[in-house]
């Protein structure tokens, strides 16, 4: 669930709605498609029937395409077919990371032998609960020269809504009423381009056009009835006592209980996903999730939350939207505004926001992932709704400090020196999730390559670990370098860059092929700094000016200063917005050129 709560689109959020029409790589292209959904009653229960028919056009050259659709526990298949033969294929698409999910392709692989040959295909679905039909995307995965997305909505259904979302003037609609009665919206697009996979595009809710479709819950409120009626599952856990007295040995205050409580869900428990239908919104009881030892959100928050009310401590679940969510659960009220679940502690006043799928962080963090988000807090019958506090960049921190001097002899001298590492905040559950994923015979390469980066004419050594416990705000490396290339010496002078190593979000964004915004990898401060002894007989001759850049995204900061008989070198990156809007992208680019051409410069020293 905290990747997805909905599976109608599951791969089509996988493309980006290109701007620009059809390009010469746009071979096979849909020349004419039909996709109507239509609201009815079965039973008293609201379905929702879709038939969608396409036609395929190869235009420059024979190719294979695969028509497919999508269907799961909530989303039957009733009919698949192909004109020009091929055989329906089916298969499971659970994603990556995802420990059980439901969904299926229904596919037919065809070949279009030559330019002009065409082929049709055709899918009939039902959507049987439409809490889990929320939305529905404009786009496909090839050109579409014309599509028109119907949907029908009768007088009894007339809760349900449609709201358009990222729509362009190109997009044609018309509202009507039918001669029974029902509502009827019609879209109409030509000439759309196929969307397509963009890296660091921003998230797919944000970018493409789709219609949410609202009215299974009145409100959030009922929204939040539904969720906490699925979470009331049993949660007795067989001798809590015993075990919360081993999470607890040593803790002198409440506020040392709660912190070892969540430490000990985030180091024990394994967070894996479920996106099985209802699986994906009720938790697994938290007995279950102890003897597995793995959870998905809501397993492991309740897990949290049952463990905490156990020492008398006030815990909630809490769903919430990440960031990836361009929706407000208070504003519209479907599921596709809700995709994570976390537990809030109230104590003393204060609300903290634990997400024990972050194995890494302190009590204190609140993860960048749900900054700045409405949270649906559990509060009996009714919920709380609050928005979750944005703290500042500097709260995610990768910091690296040299302490050097001047060694060897006169004609090969080297840096040698103290370098220290330290992570805060989301950089610090970066880091060592991507430590511990190595094995642990990888793991000390690992560590020299942080003190490191990618030059190979360091030596490092003595490195260790000064702390990396979850409860500590700080994760510290520590180790001795020696750089065999930062000097160079000419005649009596010394030459040197106090730039030690290669930085995170420094490399410029290719913008050939561009299609939309760049969003960075996250909020942060990254740090670079560098104290160099001048040594006894040397006197500083050259010593380069420094830069700051203020960008919308943030700043680029690098200073050169001589404190005493120190050079003091440091470089900052403080990212407070991700987004790059493309049209900004050169700007950044350049930014970058400038702020690297600065902290490559070099300092010279003279022998007096």
């Amino acid at each position: 669930m905290k990747s997805r709560c909905i599976h109608i689109c599951i791969l089509l959020c996988l493309y980006v709605y290109n701007l620009y029409g059809q390009t010469p790589d746009d071979n096979i292209i849909i020349t004419k498609c039909s996709d109507s959904y239509i609201f009815e009653e079965k039973d008293g229960i609201p379905i929702v029937s879709n038939r969608k028919e396409i036609s395929y056009e190869a235009t420059r050259m024979g190719a294979s395409l695969q028509p497919h659709t999508y269907y799961g526990e909530f989303i039957s298949l009733d009919k698949a077919s192909a004109k020009g033969g091929g055989k329906a294929e089916y298969k499971s698409i659970t994603p990556e990371n995802v420990f059980f999910d439901d969904s299926k392709v229904c596919f037919f692989n065809l070949y279009l032998d030559r330019k002009g040959k065409k082929t049709e295909a055709s899918f009939k679905r039902t959507f049987h609960d439409l809490h889990y039909f929320t939305r529905v995307y404009l786009g496909e995965d090839y050109f579409i020269r014309e599509k028109q997305l119907t949907f029908i909505i009768p007088q009894s259904l007339s809760r349900f809504h449609l709201t358009e979302k990222n729509f362009s003037p190109a997009i044609h609609c018309e509202r009507s009423i039918n001669s029974a009665g029902d509502s009827v919206f019609t879209y109409v697009v030509t000439n759309m381009p196929a969307m397509k996979d963009e890296k660091q595009m921003p998230a797919t809710g944000k970018v493409y056009p789709h219609i949410l479709i609202t009215g299974s819950f009145k409100d959030y409120h009922d929204m939040y009835c539904w969720s906490n009626k699925l979470a009331q599952v049993d949660c007795n856990v067989p001798e809590i006592d015993i075990l919360l007295a081993k999470i607890t040995a040593g803790c002198h205050t409440d506020m040392e209980k709660i912190r070892n409580t969540y430490a000990w869900v985030q180091q024990n428990i394994r967070y894996i996903a479920f996106e099985a239908g209802i699986l994906g919104h009720r938790p697994d009881t938290p007995a279950e999730v102890l003897r597995k030892r793995y959870g998905d959100c809501k397993g492991m928050s309740l897990l949290l939350r049952t463990l905490l009310k156990a020492q008398g401590f006030d815990a909630r679940l809490t769903d919430i939207g990440t960031i990836d969510i361009p929706y407000r659960m208070s504003e519209i009220a479907t599921l596709a505004s809700a995709n994570h679940m976390i537990c809030s502690l109230i104590y003393q006043g204060k609300t903290y926001y634990l997400d024990a799928t972050n194995e890494y962080i302190p009590l204190e963090f609140i993860p960048g992932s749900i900054q700045g988000r409405e949270a649906m807090i559990e509060n009996g019958e009714e919920c709380i709704v609050q928005t979750v506090p944005i703290l500042d960049s500097s709260a995610s921190t990768d910091s690296l400090y040299y302490t050097c001097t001047l060694s060897g002899e006169q004609t090969d001298r080297v840096l040698q020196g103290r370098a220290t590492r330290s992570w805060s905040g989301d950089m610090k559950e970066f880091f060592l999730t991507a430590y511990h994923k190595n094995d642990k015979s990888d793991r000390e390469e690992h560590l020299l390559r942080t003190l490191a980066g990618n030059n190979h004419n360091y030596q490092v050594g003595s490195v260790k670990w000064i702390q990396q416990e979850p409860q500590q705000q700080w994760a510290i490396l520590a180790g001795t370098v020696i750089n065999n290339s930062a000097v160079q010496v000419a005649d009596s002078e010394f030459y040197i860059e106090l730039d030690l190593h290669n930085d995170l979000f420094d490399q410029p964004i290719d913008t050939l092929k561009r299609i939309h915004d760049y969003e960075l990898p996250l909020r942060c401060r990254i740090v670079r700094h560098t104290e160099l002894e001048i040594p006894a007989g040397y006197t500083l001759v050259h010593c380069p000016k420094g830069i700051s850049i203020h960008a919308p995204q943030g700043t680029l900061h690098c200073s050169y200063n001589k404190q005493g008989e120190k050079i003091i070198f440091r470089k900052v990156m403080e990212i407070k917005e991700k987004l790059i809007h493309r049209n900004d992208i050169v700007t950044w680019n350049e930014n970058l050129r400038k702020w690297a051409d600065t902290c490559n410069e070099q300092i010279i020293l003279k022998k007096q």
